[in-house]
């Protein structure tokens, strides 16, 4: 049973994560009636602009450590939201009225894109966060660890 709950806890967890970016897909899609394959990739993007930022802060030793946090977030939402804009304005507004498959090429070349272009600056190695950055904190509930 406790293995159950610790699982039934991971799994919340994972497809939190998973459900808030298929809400995106869901939300383009609904209203533009296009795949956006770049979807995911802008997430990722994301993701590598906060390692940079808490990687290169963690490394001066000036900044508290929630601090570094909340300045990586909120650059990499910039940084997103100013990417996710110049797709739309380079690689699907001049397609709005083009043939669907042109729309759809050209999401997967965005896609492709992006992918090259994360390996091209932070190379196809596995990178990870810096370790003490986040709190290390733990609640425990019986035997299961949250």
């Amino acid at each position: 049973m406790d293995i159950f709950l610790q699982q039934l806890i991971n799994g919340l967890t994972v497809g939190s994560i998973y459900a808030l970016i298929a809400l995106g897909y869901t939300m383009v899609y609904g209203i533009l009636r296009l795949i956006n394959f770049a979807h995911g990739d802008l997430a990722i993007l994301g993701a590598f602009i906060g390692l940079t930022v808490i990687t290169g802060l963690a490394g001066s030793g000036g900044a508290p450590a929630n601090w570094i946090v909340i300045v990586a977030f909120v650059l990499a939402v910039l940084v997103v939201a100013i990417a996710g804009v110049l797709l739309e304005f380079t690689a699907y507004r001049p397609l709005r009225n083009a043939h669907r498959l042109s729309a759809v090429v050209s999401a997967l070349g965005a896609s492709m894109f992006i992918q090259n272009g994360i390996m091209l600056i932070w190379s196809p190695q596995t990178l990870t966060f810096p370790e003490g950055i986040m709190p290390q904190t733990t609640y425990n509930f019986g035997s299961v660890v949250i």
